[in-house]
């Protein structure tokens, strides 16, 4: 590979989990910070990466940009089949695309409508609905993940993969947010697996969050 990546990222964003997907692969890549605390992400520079101001956004090659997390951790993962950081097909790749959906299609959504419900109407009125309801919305989804996680081993079965870390920054984030986790065995010790791995520890750092690894352990 010739070209090296460039991850547009916002520390402790959603792009985090891709953060980790990089460190995993040990490939060479650059990090653009585009801070969401200072309205970045709708500046016209970056719209012209992904024009809908998200994050992140993958630049794969001059001028190829991927977006939408799903989509780039199953690109990551298919980079070094050897390391199986995804199920190859079949049923278990399937499986992986469903937790991936859930995540993105509704607990991101129910996250962002109370941490962002500007994003969704400019009425103040509505916001402040969006807020109270999001929350528990949020952390209903959580406790659904709750309930379809395995006792042991990872998301997948017994081998790592993408998938949990992933499922980890959500996590992070109704700790961040002091919901109460403690109610989440499952996922409790699911994170404690995953914050560890060296990947993990080295992408957390570099987004000021290594005491975030302290914390589980």
């Amino acid at each position: 590979m010739t070209f090296t990546p460039k991850l547009y990222f916002s520390p402790g964003a959603v792009s985090m989990a891709t953060h980790m997907a990089l460190e995993e692969t040990g490939i060479t890549y650059t990090l653009e910070p585009v801070l969401i605390s200072e309205g970045q992400q709708l500046t016209e520079r970056y719209r012209r990466v992904h024009p809908l101001g998200r994050l992140p956004a993958l630049e794969v090659e001059l001028g190829v940009v991927l977006t939408e997390t799903p989509a780039l951790l199953g690109y990551l993962a298919d980079l070094v089949p050897a390391f199986q950081l995804l199920p190859d097909g079949g049923l278990g790749r399937a499986r992986a695309n469903e937790w991936m959906s859930l995540l993105s299609s509704a607990v991101h959504v129910a996250f962002i409508s109370f941490y962002r419900p500007d994003r969704y109407t400019e009425s103040d009125a509505a916001q402040a609905a969006l807020k109270f309801d999001g929350k528990q919305r949020f952390f209903d989804l959580l406790r659904y993940v709750e309930k379809r996680l395995p006792d042991a081993g990872f998301v997948l079965g017994e081998r790592y993969s993408l998938v949990d870390a992933y499922l980890a920054v959500f996590f992070l984030w109704a700790r961040r947010f002091e919901l109460p986790v403690a109610e989440l065995p499952r996922y409790s010790r699911l994170v404690g697996a995953v914050l560890p791995r060296p990947a993990v520890r080295r992408a957390l750092e570099q987004e000021g969050f290594g005491h975030l690894y302290a914390a589980s352990v």
